[in-house]
C-alpha cells in the first residue's frame, strides 16, 4: 500500500454485484493517480442514479500532520459550482422570475457593457454558457479581491475581445453576476438560496458557499503544489469568507455523490421530489456554444471528440457514441471534477488536494470507457504522459521566449522613476514600489513582483499559474515614466507616489 493511501475509508452501498464488478479497479485507480501525480489526498464516487457503487476518501488532508481523507472529508469543488447556480437560476425560470434569453441588463439594471447596443443584446443564456465575448478578468477576484458592486462598475470598460456568441471564451465573472441576479430576482443571497432550494432537499448537509462557512469540526484538505520535485503546501487562493458563485463552494465526496445522482435522475430527488422542471433540465444540457480544441481540454487529443460544445455550466463532447457532460474545478492547490454519461445512468466525481492533478481526467474517461481488453487504455499513463509532453513542449517554447531576451540591457530611467501608482479605468489601481532590484505590486491578495526583462520591459512570473508576461513601461518626451501596457490594457501612472 503506498505513501499516500493512508486511512483510506470506503463507503460503498447499494450496488449489485454485477454492476460493482466494472468499478472494483477504481480504488487502485485513484491510488495509482496519487503517486503518479505525487498528490496527498483525494475522494472519488462513481455512481448510478440509484445506487452509490464506488464512494472513498484516500491519503490525507495535508504533508503537515493532516487527518486521513473520508467520505465526510471537506473539498473545495471550485468550478464545478457553476452548475449549481447554472441549476438555481433554471429553478427561477421555472417560478417565472427571468427567461434565459432576457437581456440580463433587465434584471440587474446597474450593469452595463462598453458597448451600448450590448445592454440589451446579453441574455442570461450567454452568461451562463461562456459566449459573451469578454475576456477573463479574473484579477479582479483573485489579485484584488474586487467587491462585485465594483465589477459591475468596472465592466462598462471591458472591450470585448469576440463577437457575441462567436466563441467560447470562459469567463468567472458572469457567473458571479448570477449570484446578484439571484438576489434581485429571490431576495435571498444566491448562497441561502441553494442551501435551501437545492442542497438541503438533497441532503447536501456537508456543502457550504465559502470555506469559512464550514462548522469548526469539519475536516477539510489544505491546498499543495509540487514544485522543484518536492511537495509543497500553499496559502488558499481566497479569503475564507470570499462567496463567488463562479467556484467559492466546498463540499465532501458524500455530498457530490448526491449531486450526481440527482442530476442523473432528470433533476429530482431520491424521494421522488422534481426541484427542477424535465424542460429547464433539458436546458441546462442543451448543447449552447461551440468550442475550439484550443479552448478545451488537452485530452481532446485522447478521446477524439468529433464536436466540442458548452451548455450551461457544462463541458461537453461525445465519447464512443454517446455525450458526456463534464466540468473541472481549479483553485491554487485544489482540483476537482464531475462526469456524467446521461444516457447511460452513470456519473463519477473526483476530489483533490493537489494543484492540477490531471489524474482527475484519467479518472473520468477510465470510468466513462465502455472499451475492454487489449482495447482498452491505461487512462493513468496515458493522460500522465500527454501533460508531461505539454509541459515538455511549454518549456521549449519558455526557452524560446527567453532566448529573446537582450542582455546587458538597461532602463532608460533609474528604477525608482518606475515606482508610483498607475490607474486602469477597467481593472482599478497598482501601486508599485521598488523591492532590491525587482518591481513590487501588492494587491489585496498577492504580491506581484517584476524583475527587469530588457530596456524598460519587466517580467512576472506568476508560478502559481505557471504564467510568464512581459510589461512594458511607456516614457515620456520628458524622460518620465508615464504609463504601462500589461497585455492589451494601459495603465496611466498618476501624479501620486507609492506608498512606503
Amino acid at each position: 500500500m503506498n505513501a499516500f493511501r493512508l486511512g483510506a475509508i470506503a463507503a460503498v452501498t447499494l450496488f449489485s454485484s454485477s454492476s460493482f464488478a466494472q468499478y472494483a479497479d477504481v480504488g487502485t485507480f485513484v491510488e495509482r493517480g496519487m503517486e503518479l501525480w505525487h498528490t496527498p489526498g483525494a475522494a472519488a464516487a462513481v455512481v448510478t442514479d440509484e445506487a452509490i457503487l464506488f464512494r472513498q476518501g484516500f491519503g490525507s488532508t495535508s504533508i503537515d500532520n493532516g487527518r486521513n481523507v473520508d467520505e465526510h472529508t471537506g473539498f473545495a469543488i471550485a468550478s464545478t459550482t457553476k452548475a449549481m447556480v447554472a441549476m438555481g437560476v433554471l429553478m427561477l425560470v421555472d417560478d417565472g422570475k427571468l427567461s434565459l434569453d432576457d437581456p440580463v441588463t433587465r434584471h440587474i439594471p446597474e450593469l452595463h457593457f462598453a458597448d451600448g447596443f450590448m445592454d440589451q443584446e446579453i441574455t442570461v443564456r450567454d452568461l451562463l454558457a461562456h459566449r459573451t465575448g469578454l475576456p477573463s478578468t479574473d484579477s479582479w477576484s483573485f489579485f484584488l479581491d474586487m467587491p462585485i458592486e465594483e465589477q459591475i462598475r468596472r465592466l462598462r470598460y471591458v472591450e470585448r475581445a469576440a463577437g457575441i456568441r462567436t466563441s467560447s471564451i470562459y469567463q468567472n465573472t458572469m457567473y458571479d453576476l448570477m449570484g446578484v441576479l439571484i438576489r434581485n430576482l429571490d431576495g435571498r443571497e444566491w448562497a441561502d438560496y441553494l442551501a435551501e432550494e437545492l442542497w438541503q432537499p438533497l441532503g447536501m448537509h456537508e456543502t457550504y458557499a465559502a470555506r469559512g462557512d464550514m462548522p469548526g469540526d469539519q475536516s477539510f484538505v489544505q491546498p499543495h503544489f509540487f514544485r522543484d520535485d518536492k511537495l509543497v503546501r500553499t496559502p488558499f487562493d481566497l479569503p475564507e469568507d470570499d462567496r463567488m458563485p463562479a467556484g467559492s463552494v466546498w463540499s465532501t465526496i458524500h455530498d457530490m455523490s448526491l449531486w450526481a445522482q440527482f442530476l442523473l435522475r432528470g433533476g429530482t430527488t431520491a424521494d421522488g421530489e422534481r426541484l427542477v422542471s424535465a424542460a429547464q433540465y433539458a436546458q441546462m444540457f442543451e448543447p449552447t456554444q461551440l468550442a475550439a480544441a484550443a479552448d478545451f481540454y488537452p485530452t481532446v487529443e485522447l478521446t477524439q471528440p468529433h464536436w466540442r460544445t458548452y451548455g450551461l455550466g457544462w463541458f461537453q463532447q461525445d465519447f464512443q457514441g454517446r455525450m458526456i457532460d463534464f466540468h473541472t474545478g481549479s483553485l491554487g492547490g485544489l482540483v476537482a471534477i464531475i462526469g456524467l454519461d446521461r444516457d447511460a445512468k452513470r456519473a463519477v466525481v473526483m476530489l483533490a488536494n493537489r494543484d492540477h492533478a490531471e489524474f482527475r481526467h484519467a479518472l473520468l474517461w477510465h470510468v466513462m470507457d465502455n472499451s475492454s481488453g487489449d482495447d482498452r487504455r491505461d487512462w493513468n499513463a496515458d493522460i500522465f504522459d500527454l501533460y508531461e509532453r505539454n509541459a515538455a513542449a511549454a518549456a521549449a517554447e519558455q526557452q524560446d521566449f527567453h532566448a529573446l531576451r537582450r542582455e546587458g540591457t538597461t532602463t532608460s530611467v533609474p528604477l525608482e522613476e518606475f515606482a508610483g501608482t498607475y490607474s486602469n479605468d477597467a481593472f482599478g489601481e497598482l501601486v508599485f514600489a521598488v523591492d532590491d532590484d525587482d518591481l513590487v505590486a501588492n494587491t489585496a491578495l498577492r504580491e506581484v513582483r517584476f524583475s527587469h526583462w530588457h530596456d524598460n520591459v519587466f517580467l512576472w512570473k506568476f508560478e502559481d499559474w505557471d504564467f510568464e508576461m512581459l510589461v512594458e513601461f511607456r516614457i515620456g518626451f520628458d524622460n518620465k515614466v508615464v504609463a504601462l501596457e500589461w497585455g492589451d490594457d494601459l495603465f496611466t501612472k498618476t501624479d501620486r507616489e507609492a506608498a512606503d
